[in-house]
């Protein structure tokens, strides 16, 4: 791991930090009981629910300040022809089914949106860039799963579309501690800040807004 910090640093990457903005949103991404839970095989990884656990945290805190947040959930139709060209087996992800539920955990409120999505990033296909903009968001805090994955996906469209990334490295998950730890040294030289809970923790609990409560 030094080694590769040195080369990344050596070609001038992760220079600065991306900074937190003045208004924040909380994105919760695909954590959904397909990937959280014995129940299902894509579901047993205790690296995605222990992240699921930490990042409850931070939705408290955003609900106590009226901080928008977002969901996000996988699901496709019963005859499986929206699955596009995935390489794994995510069909059976189905709209309304259990697997489609965002995890008890994080029990969405009535007035929070839950966005179906198809593919890895949370913005491709979805109304989540025009609900961040229609709330004036310049903050984009992303917790969920796959660190790999979709996490990575929508970090690199969340720095795309220009908002400040932050990452709170406890509250993402994936299959395999050395793909999350590679994407996220990754994404941290390139695209966002990686940084720990407690400085989103103490970023949340000092911060005094007044959004109207997202519809």
């Amino acid at each position: 791991m030094h080694e590769r910090s040195e080369i990344y640093k050596n070609a001038g990457y992760g220079q600065r930090e991306v900074g937190f903005g003045q208004s924040p949103a909380l994105l919760l991404v695909d954590f959904q009981n397909a990937f959280i839970g014995e129940k299902f095989i894509t579901g047993r990884s205790p690296m995605i629910k222990q992240a699921a656990e930490h990042s409850a945290d931070l939705l408290k805190l955003a609900r106590a300040h009226n901080i928008p947040v977002i969901y996000t959930v996988v699901a496709y139709r019963n005859g499986q022809w929206d699955i596009g060209n995935w390489k794994t087996d995510i069909g059976w992800i189905t709209l309304g089914s259990e697997a489609a539920e965002v995890t008890p955990i994080l029990t969405p409120k009535e007035d929070e949106p839950v966005v179906i999505k198809k593919y890895p990033s949370a913005f491709f296909g979805t109304e989540v860039l025009s609900l961040l903009t229609t709330k004036h968001v310049d903050t984009l805090i992303v917790t969920g799963c796959t660190t790999s994955g979709c996490i990575r996906a929508t970090v690199i469209d969340s720095f795309s579309y220009g908002f400040k990334t932050i990452i709170p490295e406890d509250c993402v998950g994936d299959q395999s501690q050395q793909q999350h730890d590679s994407n996220l040294f990754d994404v941290n030289a390139r695209y966002a800040d990686v940084v720990s809970k407690m400085k989103v923790v103490e970023y949340l609990e000092s911060f005094k807004v007044n959004h109207a409560v997202m519809k």
